[in-house]
């Protein structure tokens, strides 16, 4: 599918959004999301189980998600009042067996692991997580880090196969975006094996406090744009699995109710990234909208500047001069206007040529409804 004169218009949202918590205080720094390989587990504990349901996939499973302090000490039995409830999770249930199973002996349906998590860590995040939500995020979290899809990307597999410690670090860390601890155990002949990894989890779940990526977008010079181009290329997520974890950071959903971003994500490929199948394919399209979001650190570019996210007002102007300085190019502004009537940065557009590679200066600017000076909220 050819378009003449298709620029492509890169958009970058400012994230706003409030988390409703339980309770203001919390009572922990950071969550440790730890998942294990089964196999390693049933060697560790020299006998294992297979649950009730059956043997577990050849996959990473949930172990638990655990509160801890920045000292390295953690809390736990917080809440004896607060006992484990099967009937609040119901509806988890086939996708916790699934994901969270239990290799403990003897057989069991789950419930004996999932009562004994919640009661030893989950009790002690409920100023942040009810008990469904807590069971929900550690699935979500899952789903977020595909560890096994991750390794496998990497040329690392499940075959009684030895690999460097490094590459197994280095892989998850390229796509997870952060550096993972690697707890190992010896088996009967000695050899150390890969058994669970851990990654680090903040207290409230919510984006960074950073510029996410709201779209990618084909656009004509006269500031018309294609749109729906292709009805039989729908959204297929798993072209994407290996960038999961960075979509979640860097191209996050806000919408209500929370998602993990799907529906997002397909409206963008649907709308916007289906008009581009002659540059990218579906992965190159998300991929690209990430390095892009890389190349151009706008919150650095803007700190940079003295303009920073702290609810104070800032020239027009003044942005958009920051942003021209370190790009060489004028970014288009949008704002909004608050409940209480301010006016809000909101959006920054910046064009991009039909590559999907290289800044350019916007054949046209939108219309930002913008006063002169403008505020930069807090998020």
């Amino acid at each position: 599918m050819e378009f003449k004169n298709l620029s492509i218009l890169i958009k970058l949202l400012l994230i706003q959004y409030y988390l409703s918590v339980l309770c203001v205080s919390q009572s922990f720094d950071f969550f440790y999301f730890v998942q294990q390989w089964p196999g390693s587990y049933c060697d560790t504990a020299k006998s294992c189980c297979y649950p009730t349901t059956g043997k577990p996939a050849a996959d990473f499973g949930v172990h638990g998600l655990w509160p801890n302090y920045k000292d390295g000490s953690y809390p736990s039995n917080c809440d004896p009042d607060s006992p484990f409830d099967q009937s609040q999770i119901s509806d988890l249930k086939s996708s916790m067996q699934e994901n969270w199973p239990t290799l403990a002996c003897p057989s069991g349906d789950g419930t004996t692991f999932w009562s004994h998590e919640w009661e030893k860590h989950g009790t002690c995040s409920e100023s942040n997580l009810n008990q469904h939500a807590y069971f929900k995020t550690a699935l979500s979290l899952k789903k977020q880090v595909d560890l096994l899809q991750i390794l496998q990307n990497a040329g690392i597999h499940p075959d009684g196969g030895s690999y460097s410690l490094e590459s197994i670090k280095d892989a998850i860390k390229e796509a997870a975006g952060y550096t993972p601890w690697i707890q190992c155990n010896n088996d009967q002949s000695g050899n150390s094996q890969l058994y669970q990894i851990y990654l680090c989890v903040d207290t409230s779940g919510k984006p960074a406090a950073d510029f996410g990526v709201h779209g990618l977008w084909p656009n004509y010079k006269d500031g018309s744009y294609p749109s729906n181009c292709d009805p039989d290329s729908v959204f297929d997520k798993s072209q994407i699995s290996d960038l999961m974890s960075k979509l979640q950071k860097s191209w996050p959903t806000l919408a209500c109710p929370s998602n993990e971003g799907f529906k997002f994500w397909s409206h963008e490929w649907i709308k916007h990234g289906t008009c581009s199948e002659s540059v990218f394919d579906q992965r190159e399209y998300f991929e690209a909208g990430l390095k892009l979001k890389e190349k151009l650190n706008l919150l650095q570019i803007l700190n940079n500047a003295g303009i920073k996210p702290d609810n104070k007002f800032y020239k027009l102007e003044s942005i958009s001069d920051a942003i021209k300085e370190a790009t060489g190019f004028t970014p288009g502004i949008h704002c909004n206007v608050d409940s209480s009537h301010n006016n809000q940065l909101l959006e920054i557009y910046t064009c991009v040529d039909t590559s999907g590679t290289e800044f350019i200066e916007c054949p046209l600017l939108p219309k930002g409804r913008c006063a002169s000076s403008v505020q930069f909220p807090k998020f």
